[in-house]
């Protein structure tokens, strides 16, 4: 039988899985003649960033760059030095098949060792894993009315993406950062650490405007004293940058995630002659996903009361609008010196690492490894790493969690402080932020097709039929086991809700031919 039947299109964006996939890092590095021989190394870091990403089909392309930073002590003199290196490397991945795919790439360091060959050559093997998180934006079709009399037809309401808008921007930061007549001038940077805060967003005439600042904390060599030493800094620089993904409304969903691409602080000579200015040249990369979700009443039921039907059911994926959380977590450790007496402290930075989200019950459980690092002066003045790695793990409440629930989580050490707890043990506060989206999603049973066997009808040999009821059963279930309508059921026995209050006998009345229901039976 043919039936006019009225179709949406539902759009859903499923997780397809993960990828990962690692890349060597080697460096065969001679130190150029403006560099002291190499006497003690203290530590190599591998930074990686990824600069850009295409998706084609199923294939994903993106560059990576990994930025290599040796600390190193010279034989005569305490100055801590700083060797840098950036290595490129262009990779591409094989994604699962799907209408529309979309791929977050996250690069972490694995490991990282660096020796001297000789005073002058410094050898670096370490890896980067590179973990990348694939979805499929998916179109399906539902039944949303069929146009038949006899038709009894059961609806929910679907919640569902129905556009989603993507756009990337750079954001350029550049300013001269003045050090201030009480700091030592700048021999050279040893570390820079940057990271955007304070961000805001705000919907301007199809346009999205998002502000923040650049916090910038560096730690730079210097002398003092007739010695050498090192001071840090921290600096803001305020930035905004106006973002155009296209066809952009008010009403959507947006979230901002920027990411620093590069941040190069080279010495500058002031007007007195000395080096106590640095200039500032910052990339970011401004990620913008905004969602418009659409509601539609889908059919998840539907029975004919005058012919036997069949009807194919599909599950359907409905995801609501991503929740933001901002949790935070204080880390107490202490960092030994079990060979020597400290000094002093330069610095002390941590960075979070194997960082899992699990769900349990009602509440979302973040952990991971928190590597924390000490710069310190010993007692004979020369300066020494202390590293100490402490794993972590941080619980909170969230209502209504499911099982097919999307998270998306970041943490970071948002501050750090320190004191010497000892001669030779320093006590280290961290307090990490760990922020992200929650995305409700639950599956849902609608109907893809409905199939009337018109040939067939159901016998019509009683106008009235009596059941008995239990407490709590569906309307909807009894008046389709009895080819009638459920209005016509809760009109006879003046019921208020679509499940039976209590135990008890029910009148049934039995439609009309062309599901007709005349009104109470005389």
């Amino acid at each position: 039988m043919e039936m006019k039947t009225n179709r949406a299109v539902i759009t859903a964006a499923e997780p397809t899985g993960s990828i990962l996939q690692e890349q060597g890092v080697e460096l065969d590095h001679v130190l150029p003649d403006y560099y002291p021989d190499v006497c003690k190394l203290v530590k190599c870091f591998i930074t990686p960033t990824i600069l850009n990403k295409a998706v084609n089909g199923d294939r994903l392309s993106y560059e990576l760059r990994a930025d290599v930073r040796i600390l190193y002590c010279s034989e005569d003199s305490h100055i801590l030095q700083c060797v840098t290196q950036s290595l490129h490397f262009s990779r591409t991945a094989e994604l699962p098949s799907g209408e529309s795919m979309t791929a977050e790439i996250c690069p972490v360091t694995d490991y990282v060792n660096c020796r001297a060959v000789s005073r002058r050559r410094l050898d670096v093997r370490g890896a980067v894993t590179i973990r990348i998180k694939t979805s499929a934006v998916r179109q399906q079709e539902a039944l949303a009315d069929i146009f038949e009399k006899s038709m009894q037809l059961r609806r929910i309401p679907v919640q569902y993406p129905a556009k989603r808008l993507q756009c990337v921007q750079s954001i350029i930061v550049s300013e001269e950062l003045e050090l201030g007549t009480s700091k030592p001038p700048v021999l050279h940077v040893v570390r820079c650490d940057a990271r955007p805060v304070e961000q805001s967003q705000k919907f301007v005439s199809g346009k999205l405007m998002v502000q923040g600042s650049l916090q910038i904390q560096l730690l730079y060599a210097c002398e003092k004293d007739g010695d050498g030493s090192l001071e840090p800094m921290t600096f803001r620089i305020p930035y905004s940058q106006l973002l155009e993904p296209e066809g952009l409304e008010e009403q959507d969903c947006c979230r901002v995630h920027c990411t620093v691409v590069s941040c190069d602080l080279k010495p500058v000579t002031d007007a007195g002659g000395e080096v106590r200015l640095l200039r500032c040249e910052a990339e970011l990369r401004a990620e913008c996903s905004a969602v418009r979700t659409a509601s539609e009443l889908l059919l998840c039921d539907a029975f004919s009361t005058e012919h036997p039907c069949t009807c194919r059911s599909m599950e359907l994926l409905t995801c609501g609008t991503p929740l933001p959380f901002s949790e935070m977590l204080v880390c107490n450790t202490k960092l030994p010196c079990t060979d020597g007496e400290l000094d002093c402290v330069y610095d002390a930075w941590c960075e979070v690492k194997n960082l899992t989200t699990a769900t349990e019950a009602a509440e979302i459980c973040i952990s991971g490894m928190l590597c924390c690092y000490v710069l310190v002066r010993e007692s004979s003045g020369m300066p020494r790493l202390l590293e100490k790695e402490e794993p972590f793990e941080h619980r909170f409440a969230c209502a209504e969690l499911g099982e097919q629930d999307v998270l998306e989580t970041n943490a970071f050490a948002e501050n750090c402080t320190y004191n010497l707890s000892g001669a030779a043990e320093v006590s280290l506060k961290a307090e990490l932020r760990m922020e992200g989206t929650v995305t409700h999603c639950q599956p849902v049973q609608v109907l893809s097709d409905v199939e009337v066997q018109e040939e067939t009808t159901h016998p019509r040999d009683l106008a009235l039929k009596l059941y008995f009821g239990r407490a709590d059963e569906a309307v909807w279930d009894i008046a389709k086991r009895c080819h009638t309508c459920m209005e016509a059921i809760m009109e006879e026995n003046d019921l208020t809700q679509d499940t039976l209050p209590k135990d008890g006998m029910l009148l049934i009345p039995i439609v009309a031919e062309g599901g007709c229901y005349e009104g109470h039976l005389q």
